[in-house]
């Protein structure tokens, strides 16, 4: 027998204490952001707040309308906090029309304070009048909204919904969820029971860190929720100016003082173990903030620019924009994208908006262009209410009506999909007798 070596290189990505902090740091909203600011000054000896003698603005007249002109100040901004309930009817408003935008609002009035469904499916498909596939459908469009798993009927499903939202589905990561959740601590039982390494479990547990337990946590306590938006979308003579919300939120600095003690010789190799990874993260959220700071008005000025129409006219002008499309015109990874979007508000002309509200799917006409779905069903909607009612349409002819004279090329199928989300029944049902 020969006995050899051989020198194999292989790429491995390492997620440093530092980076992991980084990434969590992105996926937090505003309050989310100042309390575990908040928590980790009392427990990490590397991190100061920083105290400023004066303050940086100046009073003005808090009676002023927001959008008169370029000078906010913090308490006038910090007073726009529409509730929860405000929030999901301005989405749903803007995701779902006809029959599907009366299941979602309906769902909605059996939310739970930790915005779980309450009453049964078939309970509602009952009082609705309609089966529970339907609602079903609804309900797992309404888990998209945010907060990310509303209307979810288990912490389970929930935790899924934010953790496909965040890093993608996964079916494994989805079965721990549904069957482990409470044991996934356990590193020895979840690695031998699903056949995780080392590198593979400490991934699962860090993505897993970053969800909330119930789609409301860190929304408040009180009997009605707040939103306190994360940014400001300030109209000025160029288009849009971002600020971010960072009234309250602690300025740190590292403190120099401790890294002297990791030189000392004398340390006991627990305590340096500590101290190493306590200014690994300290570095993390110093480094955090001022990216999460960076990205988010990067990707939110982005968004201002690109659909400056949906937030003048409505959503029937919104353009279709996809996560894909941003990172590339932001140079900025997908999945950062996805991260800085989640669970983050912002207060605009229009009102405080989910930052995913201004996304939307696309479809692409004859000559290349694109067009959302949302402006397609606004087509369908008045092609429709223009028909002759003795001879309504069929969705063959709706079909072809849209490629002759809007170069939308869509199935039958597909418009009979719009239609019946629009709450609009077929041909047979339109006719007058």
């Amino acid at each position: 027998m020969k006995i050899s070596t051989s020198l194999k290189l292989s790429n491995k990505l390492v997620l440093t204490v530092s980076l992991k902090q980084q990434l969590k740091l992105l996926t937090l909203n505003k309050l989310e952001l100042k309390e575990a600011i908040q928590n980790e000054l009392q427990e990490n000896p590397f991190l100061e707040e920083k105290v400023y003698l004066e303050p940086d603005y100046e009073p003005e007249d808090l009676s002023k309308n927001p959008y008169e002109d370029n000078s906010w100040i913090w308490e006038r901004k910090v007073q726009q906090k529409p509730s929860l309930i405000q929030i999901l009817e301005n989405q749903i408003n803007i995701e779902f029309d006809g029959l599907d935008k009366q299941i979602a609002l309906e769902i909605l009035s059996n939310l739970n304070e930790k915005g779980l469904l309450d009453e049964p499916v078939y309970s509602i498909a009952k009082k609705l009048k309609i089966s529970q596939d339907d609602v079903e459908r609804v309900r797992e469009k309404l888990k998209k909204l945010e907060p990310v798993g509303i209307g979810s009927i288990s912490i389970q499903e929930s935790l899924i919904a934010q953790y496909e939202e965040l890093f993608g589905k996964n079916e494994l990561v989805a079965k721990i969820i549904q069957q482990d959740i409470y044991n996934v601590n356990n590193k020895e039982y979840i690695q031998k029971k699903y056949s995780l390494s080392e590198d593979k479990y400490d991934e699962l547990l860090c993505n897993l860190k970053t969800l909330k337990p119930y789609p409301t946590f860190g929304l408040g306590s009180d009997e009605t929720i707040y939103i306190e938006p994360d940014v400001f979308l300030v109209e000025d003579e160029n288009g849009y100016k971002v600020e971010l919300n960072e009234w309250e939120i602690p300025k740190l600095k590292l403190v120099g003082h401790y890294r002297r003690l990791l030189n000392k010789k004398d340390l006991s190799e627990e305590t340096r173990k500590f101290l190493e990874n306590k200014l690994q993260i300290a570095i993390g959220i110093v480094k955090g903030i001022e990216q999460r700071r960076e990205n988010i008005k990067k990707v939110v000025g982005f968004l201002a620019k690109y659909q400056k129409d949906f937030l003048e006219k409505g959503i029937e002008f919104i353009k279709p924009l996809t996560l894909k499309d941003v990172a590339k015109h932001v140079d900025l990874h997908e999945s950062t994208i996805s991260r800085i979007v989640s669970n983050k508000y912002v207060l605009t002309p229009r009102g405080v908006l989910p930052l995913k509200s201004f996304f939307s799917s696309k479809l692409s006409t004859s000559s290349g262009e694109d067009v959302s779905t949302h402006k397609v069903k606004k087509i369908i909607q008045e092609i429709i209410n223009s028909e002759d009612k003795t001879k309504p349409l069929s969705d063959e002819a709706i079909s072809k009506l849209l490629f002759k004279n809007y170069k939308i090329r869509i199935a039958r199928r597909t418009v009979a999909k719009y239609r019946e989300e629009l709450g609009i029944p077929g041909s047979r049902q339109r006719k007058l007798r």
